[in-house]
């Protein structure tokens, strides 16, 4: 590999001692040169990440500084007792979050949402503890003993009888677990007091400064008093118990599918051949047919209430479910086929774990998910996962939603259909402390829109909240985070948002964005766009198609006090504009990474002076803003050149667009 570069800037870097080094490099690279041919082995393509991470490296070095310099020290505030020990890591090694979000994105290619779900579950170990508490599985298969069966069918009771077990025996048994330390007290206080702190109100628009700040003192006395206690959930119990919940009822219902298919499991014959049930003998003694149960078969269905299992085997059904958190319970749906609708008159439903697991398979069809509050793939201090496997689906939600976790698993996971996304605030792929929230959707032309509805009043009279799509945060000052997340494999996706969005890490917790392919639009005010405020860590990644970032400031790889924030396009002729203090900046001694690897691009900024490369001299010792283009004709306004390196007047900040990526006449990329 030949680097290119004219003698003043290589001066600038080592004080002129490369030319002693030049001469061992020469007979370095004819020794290799002449190995390389009598070996007769094709040279390996270089890949993305090691292009990323030597431009990093060789614009650190020009700006004085080494990629070692890239990193926080994890005690900046106190090391609580739900810090995250993969947050920590990451807090040492922020780059390394761009290896973290492709493991993760890896995870999400497989029909089967297992893997997803064990790596969320992995990533949720405490620093504190090195060793988790594994569920373990019980053979309580003799539990259902107590219970006739009902259908004349051999697979089908199977089914059943290993639904009842996990939902009456083993899940109850892993929760009892989780929150066995509890008082009655502190049960109730999470129910009720600790999930306001979660919810935004329209009313604050108008209430006077006086009654927002006391509610906000009230808010911090409920995090005070959480933080006594909360050490004391055992959550991987719960968690362990619905990942092996989950991959047995996936197992299950895809078998069951391929019997279907086959002509070896006939619906209406199995629904129609039942056993004969003697006069004046209660429904709950028979498996299948016992209280908070429903089984539907082809044609249109209504259900309505509190139930604790549905399975449908097709039609366009319409569900209106509720959920008591007094009286808490796992919820395990099952439909088959057609175009239904899931409606939420109360808060937990859709595929919602609170205390609980709640799981929602949807197999087929355009459906619609009409959530409240906790809903739609919503673990809150519990598992929740809406798996919807073909189809072009509607999902609608107001708070903590679509993908959403709090102490616990929130997932949705769609792999098909061009979907709609719609909530108000903490969603679609948000997480708190000690949760793991993503969307993983597979394929389609994806729309993603958060906020709208609850004013950010303390910065802004005509600003709306996010705290969506991919956002980790933590409680700040008190609790630390979790990790929210997006990734989206494929289509050309649009992600709507105002404030805090996009990629946006608070408070020792991580957001993350992973968009495969596609052209995609990514439209935000502030606070997005890989970012990341107060000891977090934020990031997109967009590998593939045209894509066009726009925004006002705080955004497109920043990161302030102390946080890493960063946005790595790989692929397309992209668009980038914002105002201020975006585009590779470092604010209050933050990180702020923007990489662009291929492609014709340009780049727009308003304010000049603390954009595209810049990081300002907070605190004495200062910030890092880095600004890299690896290859293409692109076009600046503001403070770059295309086949440049410039700094900025910042400590430290500077830019670097070189034809650093070419193509070789075998089609493989080298590096010049």
């Amino acid at each position: 590999m030949i680097f290119r570069y004219s003698e003043k800037v290589i001066d600038q870097a080592t004080g002129g001692a490369h030319i002693k080094f030049m001469k061992y490099l020469s007979i370095s690279i004819t020794l290799l040169f002449i190995a390389a041919l009598s070996a007769d082995v094709p040279a390996q393509p270089v890949s993305d990440s090691d292009y990323e991470k030597k431009g990093l490296a060789h614009l650190m070095r020009l700006l004085n500084l080494k990629p070692t310099d890239l990193t926080f020290r994890e005690d900046y505030a106190e090391i609580d007792s739900l810090r995250l020990a993969v947050i920590s890591d990451l807090t040492a090694n922020p780059y390394g979050i761009v290896e973290f979000v492709e493991k993760m994105a890896e995870t999400c290619r497989d029909n089967d949402p297992g893997k997803a779900i064990d790596t969320a579950f992995g990533n949720l170990r405490r620093t504190t503890r090195d060793k988790r508490d594994y569920a373990v599985y019980q053979d309580n298969s003799g539990e259902s003993n107590n219970f006739t069966t009902f259908y004349n069918s051999i697979d089908f009771n199977r089914l059943l009888s290993m639904i009842n077990d996990d939902l009456y025996y083993y899940l109850p048994a892993s929760v009892d677990s989780t929150l066995a330390l509890l008082s009655r007290e502190e049960r109730d206080f999470l129910i009720h007091e600790f999930r306001e702190i979660i919810f935004e109100d329209t009313a604050d628009e108008n209430r006077t400064a006086d009654v927002i700040d006391s509610i906000q003192k009230a808010e911090e006395g409920y995090i005070e008093y959480f933080k006594q206690f909360a050490f004391k959930i055992r959550k991987d119990f719960l968690l362990d118990a619905g990942r092996k919940t989950s991959e047995m009822v996936y197992r299950q219902v895809r078998q069951m599918m391929a019997d279907i298919e086959s002509g070896e499991f006939d619906v209406k014959q199995v629904l129609s051949d039942t056993i004969t049930r003697p006069k004046r003998t209660g429904l709950a003694r028979y498996l299948g047919l016992r209280k908070g149960w429903a089984i539907g078969g082809p044609g249109n269905d209504r259900y309505r209430g509190d139930y604790h299992f549905i399975i449908d085997f097709g039609g366009d059904d319409f569900y209106q479910l509720e959920y008591d958190p007094e009286e808490p319970h796992s919820t395990i749906i099952i439909d088959l086929s057609g175009d239904d609708v899931y409606a939420s008159k109360s808060d937990f439903t859709i595929g919602s774990g609170c205390f609980s697991v709640g799981l929602l398979y949807d197999m087929a069809g355009n459906d619609t998910y009409i959530g409240r509050n906790f809903s739609c793939g919503s673990g809150y201090f519990g598992f929740g996962l809406l798996y919807d496997n073909a189809g072009t689906d509607r999902y609608y939600g107001d708070t903590h939603t679509q993908g959403a976790a709090t102490c616990g698993i929130g997932m949705i996971y769609d792999r098909g259909g061009n979907d709609v996304y719609t909530a108000a605030v903490n969603a679609q792929g948000f997480a708190l402390m000690e949760g793991f929230g993503l969307i993983a959707d597979r394929t389609g032309n994806d729309n993603y829109i958060a906020g709208g509805k609850y004013k950010a009043i303390i910065h802004y009279d005509d600003h709306y909240l996010s705290i969506s799509q991919g956002y980790g945060g933590g409680l700040m000052l008190f609790v630390s985070g979790g990790i929210g997340g997006i990734v989206d494999l494929a289509g050309n996706d649009n992600y709507y948002s105002d404030l805090v969005a996009q990629g946006c890490g608070w408070w020792y917790a991580l957001g993350f964005i992973y968009d495969y392919s596609g052209n995609d639009q990514y439209l935000s005010y502030q606070y997005a766009q890989g970012s990341a405020e107060h000891m977090g860590l934020g990031i997109i990644i967009d590998e593939y198609g045209k894509d066009f970032y726009r925004g006002k400031g705080l955004m497109q790889g920043v990161g302030h006090d102390y946080s890493c924030g960063i946005l790595l396009d790989r692929h397309g002729n992209d668009i980038y504009q914002a105002d201020d203090l975006s585009q590779g900046a470092g604010s209050a001694n933050g990180f702020g990474i923007l990489i662009d690897s291929r492609g014709d691009d340009i780049f727009y900024v308003r304010k000049k002076s603390n954009t595209q490369g810049y990081g300002n001299p907070r605190r004495d010792f200062g910030s890092i803003g880095l600004f890299l283009d690896l290859s293409g004709k692109d076009i600046y306004d503001g403070n770059g050149l295309d086949n440049s390196y410039w700094t900025t007047d910042s400590k430290w900040g500077g830019g670097f667009d070189w034809e650093f990526i070419v193509e070789s006449d075998s089609g493989k990329a080298d590096m010049e």
